[in-house]
């Protein structure tokens, strides 16, 4: 995933000019992460959900570096209430799951969880599958947003955390047409420094042998929600989260 450049929505947007994010530095900033974040998953599925955190913080780290030192052509449109991208095919890894569904059952009612596992699965049943592009003609929304923002948002993936739109309204019209209308400008170094941080997070996790593998967002989602023995047997080295495994990715 480093140094491709290859955002999460249809197409490609060209990378940031003049930018000293090469990809033998992303691979350092992998490289770093993996390191880093190691030693935590010898605490099992609770240092799993430490190390998603610590390298959600990194990843806003570097990006806030980064905007100060190479700012894009224009601001970051993205705000609350914008919710055009969450249509898009998001890559996670098991970690990322399991800090969103932790978040999840501990900051709702069982009324609400039963309903937004209900959604979860409904919107897997629409989805799995689709590849990238699919997924952005079909327009399914993510189960996550509620009222059109995002109800785990200061848990939410890296990927989701790194893309950064130029234009709103560019957004808006590519996604209401995605085969028609170009991908919106975007700032390319915030997404992927995110993916590097995701490569070293997902790397770490190998390394303790357990499954650091891409995973789609919503089928990975499905499997924690629906298994509650999911976290210890992915602790276990089971393979818990195989059908959720993002071929595409």
């Amino acid at each position: 995933m480093i140094g491709k450049r290859s955002l999460p929505v249809v197409g490609r947007t060209p990378p940031t000019p003049r930018t000293q994010w090469t990809p033998e530095l992303l691979a350092g900033v992998a490289e770093g992460e993996r390191r880093a974040l190691r030693p935590l998953f010898d605490r099992g599925a609770e240092g799993a959900i430490l190390a998603a955190a610590a390298a959600s913080d990194r990843a806003a780290e570097l990006s806030r570096a980064a905007l100060a030192r190479e700012p894009p052509p224009a601001p970051i449109a993205c705000a609350a209430g914008c919710p055009s991208c969450c249509v898009s095919k998001v890559a996670v890894v098991a970690p990322e799951v399991l800090r969103i569904v932790e978040y999840l059952r501990r900051t709702l009612d069982p009324e609400g969880l039963a309903a937004l596992t209900a959604r979860v699965r409904a919107a897997d049943e629409k989805t799995r599958g689709l590849t990238r592009a699919q997924r952005a003609r079909a327009g399914v929304p993510c189960p996550l947003l509620v009222d059109g923002a995002c109800s785990v948002h200061e848990v939410r993936p890296l990927l989701c955390r790194g893309w950064s739109s130029l234009d709103a309204a560019a957004c808006e019209r590519h996604f209401a047409n995605p085969d028609g209308v170009p991908v919106a400008p975007a700032y390319t170094v915030a997404y992927e420094l995110a993916s590097a941080v995701l490569a070293g997070l997902g790397r770490a996790a190998r390394d303790s042998a357990r499954d650091g593998g891409l995973l789609e967002l919503i089928a990975a989602l499905r499997i924690a929600l629906e298994r509650p023995t999911a976290a210890a047997r992915w602790e276990t080295r089971l393979p818990v989260f195989s059908q959720a495994r993002d071929e595409e990715a």
